[in-house]
């Protein structure tokens, strides 16, 4: 499976305004888009038992266990669009959970003979957030979270849309917001 997917971790998603964003930007990409909706897709956090699957795993190469499909996913994808929130200086926990589900050595990457992790991925990730204060994206912990763990697992470009300030009073929102869709075309820039 090659493809796209669509990784929405927003919380209140009916009135969310990163929705808002990642759908004008996933309107410009064009396609079609495999959506996992984190809140529901049953990733939880690692606990004892996960973790010593995973190290079987990564002994024995046997990656059947459903609990890599989404590294499988992942590294398959050729346009991943990652959509969370600015939340408590990062992002919601079930994308951390969706985070550690595709960081699987042996899988998503491996160590070349210097000790770098080295992807076994291929595909471009949009990071799409909304913020309510002024963070700006070279100061948003969530997006170089993000930008880390997918060029780790081979992401060849890693690219953000934001809108900051939202919650600021006396800001205009709606001039923030078409001010951030009005980037699509220069955050998507060149897809050849």
């Amino acid at each position: 499976m090659s493809g796209s997917l669509f990784i929405d971790a927003c919380v209140r998603r009916e009135t969310s305004r990163t929705e808002r964003l990642a759908k004008g930007l996933l309107e410009a990409l064009g396609g079609d888009f495999e959506t996992v909706v984190l809140e529901t897709a049953g990733i939880k956090g690692l606990d004892s038992k996960d973790v010593a699957i995973r190290d079987e795993a990564r002994v024995s190469g046997d990656f059947s266990h459903p609990m890599f499909d989404h590294a499988k996913r992942f590294i398959e994808a050729d346009t991943v669009v990652i959509a969370a929130p600015f939340w408590e200086s990062c992002f919601p926990s079930t994308l951390k959970s969706y985070l550690e589900a595709i960081s699987v050595p042996r899988l998503t990457y491996r160590y070349n003979e210097q000790g770098i992790p080295v992807g076994n991925g291929h595909a471009r990730v949009f990071y799409v957030t909304t913020r309510g204060g002024p963070v700006t994206d070279d100061r948003d912990l969530g997006y170089m979270v993000v930008s880390n763990t997918c060029r780790s697992c081979g992401a060849t470009d890693v690219r953000i849309l934001s809108a900051s300030g939202l919650d600021i009073v006396g800001n205009d929102v709606e001039a923030i917001m078409d001010e951030a869709l009005s980037r699509i075309p220069e955050v998507v820039g060149d897809q050849s």
